[in-house]
């Protein structure tokens, strides 16, 4: 029988997933992100939209966005 490993469930994704359109000077676009499974040996993938052009998808490690001071309101 498999030893399963507790991994800590946290809300913030391990991964973003992007989609970069061919055409130059196009912005980036955010398509959804990527959570470990339980058992560590994969990812879970949350799609809010799918790219329809030609491009290409990139999976970039989540970088949470802090506020510094006087930013923001």
């Amino acid at each position: 029988m498999a030893k399963k490993t507790s991994i800590p469930v946290t809300k913030a994704p391990a991964f973003i997933v992007w989609f970069a359109p061919e055409r130059a000077g196009s912005p980036w676009t955010h398509l959804g992100a990527l959570w470990p499974t339980q058992s560590g040996k994969g990812y879970r993938i949350s799609l809010d939209s799918i790219p329809i052009g030609a491009g290409r998808c990139f999976v970039m490690p989540y970088e949470p966005h802090t506020v510094s001071q006087g930013e923001g309101t």
